[in-house]
């Protein structure tokens, strides 16, 4: 037996995840072959052996209701900033104990945005007098002219807002002092959108109605007790009955990066039930979270719009749109929606007396309901929060999917090492589970309610394709041309018989199909990546000690030897040698190459370690530069980065370079060189720098199919062509 069978042999269990991350991180970057050929041979057989699938991250109530655990968290150390919203309208009455309840809260990490619109009592005078006591947390927003409704207010703040969890805490109502404790420990599980209090019901001082009354007829969770349980379960058991959260003030919630124009319109139309749709959006793909040991005391009025609207028939019309907004956006049984017109059949005896109850259903039609088109919940699945096309597109495609209002997670599968700016990347609204053990796949796959597993890794597809009754759709952004034979093998065996549908960005990622006589068939798509638009501020040259007038060509990659990193800086110095004007060389990225260059390079190569803001950094320059010799390149995102930053690209031909720079015309928006022998020639490289510092038309006929060319990697449009995929492999 061989010393590489006795490892395979030997490694198991959790020991196995200890020692691969540990070697995998550092052979990632700096031993590429031995990445290639030895350790995702050794991880893939050993993780083979861990796909049981046990029940390890949730469990049941006694209802039969799944119930999400939390990971272990250090919750001692979360304590993030919390911003604490008061719209107030005319509540001169109660706002005293409303603002000392909030200032306080034993949880002290919070800032305040005071709301005032147009309140035509004393309230100002009481919002200020605050505002100058706490003005150090404190701010004062005051509306000339009133809004006409809350929901404004409450996107006023939530706009405002700096912390990333959000209490909406209206003026008219109080909180006990540990509401904030109570609720903030449960977001350091960056799967939770939404999590609420018990609520006591008060009215003219006295308390009519508490949580434990209001949910009798809710019995699928125990509300006596703290629990966190998937939207789709909560959806499912609870809220799509009725609005289990029966106030505002009780809850926490993420701060969403953008309230959709959709909840916008149905906001203005809505006057009782904007706040059921508004958590129905917020907690979408995530979890919900709920302790009973902290109370929220909400006021209700005599003549309260809520009260008023009940007794109105636009109440079960609104009732009607929210069950319409649940059946497009959750996996709800139908007789859901038959359970809740029974009980607005019970509402309209208890309100109307004897008229007919058969009069519910011209305003809420569960025919009507059922009939509309469910979105797919998806699970979109990293390799890890690091460097890379495969690690950083999936969640800029969630990002996009999330924002026109797919139910999307993302997992993280943790196989490297995760980087915190690689993290930056993602939505902080969008919900994430880090999987500490891959057999909790299948569980997490179940208590989402996931309808399709995308996945973008090789080491990643294998795990996806165990799962069942779930669609499974794999990306393909080079990995399998680069591996070993027999794991390669191993892994098309399982793919082809259990993968969906085949997403390829670069005709070659189909070679190891072809190879391996897998026809080439309906279930492959060809889909570019995209990327998003977003302002550029590029880095000032002076910063980087760079001249005003060089010629700047920028790097963005790994620095592994793959990625032409000493190519490049040989024909910057070689073409300063050669060229009437000076030519100058930005490299930005992390490390083998970076540790070894650092220190150790002439006036014209400025190396800047890892930056999130590339853009920034090839908008300082003149060109993108991609000397890459990386055999599985396929679709390298800094051509995308480089056109959204205006800029063209000189790279070598490999993957799908050429095309990705051809404008509509079929022009390039760069200059492309072949590699000689797998090694970038590095005097062709150095005269086309010449050319294009020197001949100002050379430069300006490349300039001018820029933005042509970068408009194929919209990510709006690719989103719509991965929704097609998805509607392919469902319908």
């Amino acid at each position: 037996m061989n010393l590489k069978m006795k490892i395979y042999k030997t490694l198991t269990g959790a020991n196995v995840r200890k020692i691969i991350r540990t070697v995998e991180n550092f052979c990632a970057e700096n031993l590429p072959a031995l990445y290639k050929n030895f350790l995702i041979p050794a991880k893939a057989t050993a993780k083979s052996k861990l796909l049981k699938f046990t029940m390890t991250t949730a469990k049941k109530n006694k209802s039969g209701v799944k119930l999400w655990k939390s990971p272990a968290r250090n919750a001692e150390n979360f304590l993030p900033l919390v911003s604490v919203i008061v719209p107030n309208f005319n509540h001169e009455k109660f706002l005293r104990q409303r603002l000392e309840t909030i200032y306080n809260q034993t949880y002290k990490n919070f800032e305040v945005i005071l709301l005032d619109d147009n309140s035509t009592d004393a309230s100002l005078k009481i919002l200020r007098e605050f505002y100058e006591l706490h003005k150090d947390n404190t701010r004062l927003i005051v509306n000339e002219k009133n809004s006409g409704n809350v929901f404004s207010q409450w996107r006023k703040g939530i706009e405002a807002a700096s912390g990333q969890i959000i209490w909406l805490a209206e003026s008219d109502d109080y909180s006990a002092e540990n509401f904030l404790a109570a609720l903030v420990q449960n977001f350091a599980d960056d799967a939770v959108k939404l999590a609420f209090v018990r609520t006591d019901f008060i009215q003219e001082g006295v308390k009519i109605f508490d949580t434990e009354n209001y949910l009798a007829d809710i019995n699928s969770f125990d509300w006596t007790k703290n629990f966190s349980a998937t939207a789709a379960e909560f959806v499912s058991n609870a809220m799509s009955i009725k609005n289990v959260i029966p106030n505002v003030s009780g809850v926490l919630f993420r701060k969403p990066s953008t309230i959709r124009a959709e909840i916008l319109n149905l906001w203005q139309e809505m006057k009782l039930c904007g706040d059921w749709l508004f958590y129905l959006e917020i907690m979408k793909g995530g979890c919900v979270a709920y302790n009973p040991n902290a109370t929220n005391f909400y006021r209700v009025h005599k003549k309260s719009t809520s009260l008023k609207i009940q007794k109105e028939m636009r109440y079960y019309q609104e009732h009607e749109k929210i069950s319409m907004f649940i059946a497009e956006n959750y996996k709800v049984p139908p007789e859901v929606h038959a359970r809740h017109l029974n009980l607005l059949e019970d509402h309209f005896i208890n309100y109307f007396g004897g008229k007919d109850k058969a009069e519910v259903a011209k305003y809420f039609s569960v025919e009507k309901i059922l009939s509309v088109k469910r979105r797919q919940n998806i699970l979109m699945c990293v390799y890890s929060m690091s460097i890379g096309g495969g690690e950083t597109f999936p969640l800029i495609l969630a990002n996009e999917l999330y924002k026109i209002g797919y139910p999307v997670t993302v997992l993280d599968f943790q196989i490297a090492e995760d980087l915190p700016e690689v993290r930056k990347k993602l939505r902080g609204d969008i919900p994430l589970i880090r999987l500490k053990e891959v057999e909790s796949l299948a569980e997490v796959a179940e208590f989402f309610k996931i309808d399709i597993v995308h996945t973008h890794h090789g080491a990643t597809d294998e795990a996806a394709a165990y799962l069942s009754n779930v669609r499974r759709v794999v990306t393909l952004h080079g990995m399998y041309e680069a591996m070993e034979p027999l794991r390669l093998q191993n892994l098309l065996k399982i793919v082809r018989e259990k993968v969906n549908a085949f997403v390829y960005i670069a005709d070659k990622n189909l070679k190891p199909f072809t190879d391996s006589n897998i026809d080439i068939d309906a279930r492959f798509f060809k889909i570019g990546n995209g990327l998003e638009k977003f302002p550029i501020n590029p880095v000032p040259r002076q910063s980087l000690d760079i001249p005003e007038n060089s010629f700047v060509a920028c790097v963005v990659s790994r620095a592994i030897p793959q990625k032409g990193w000493q190519a490049a800086v040989d024909a910057v110095e070689l073409a300063n040698k050669n060229s009437s004007r000076r030519i100058d060389l930005i490299l930005v990225g992390a490390g083998e190459m970076f540790d070894k260059l650092n220190g150790k390079v002439s006036e014209f190569v400025h190396l800047t370690g890892f930056k999130s803001n590339v853009r920034d950094y090839l908008a300082a320059a003149d060109i993108g530069l991609l000397p890459s010799e990386f055999a599985g390149e396929s679709f390298p995102l800094l051509i995308i980065d480089s056109l959204f930053s205006g800029r063209p690209v000189v790279s070598s031909n490999l993957g799908e370079v050429a095309n990705m720079l051809k404008n509509s015309s079929g022009e390039l928006a760069g200059a492309i060189f072949e590699l000689v022998e797998g090694k970038v020639p590095v005097e062709t490289l150095s005269e086309i720098l010449i050319t294009l510092a020197n001949d100002v038309d050379a430069y300006k006929k490349i300039s001018a199919r820029v933005d042509d060319a970068a408009q194929k990697f919209s990510i709006e449009k690719v989103a719509e062509k991965y929704i097609e995929v998805y509607n392919a492999v469902t319908n």
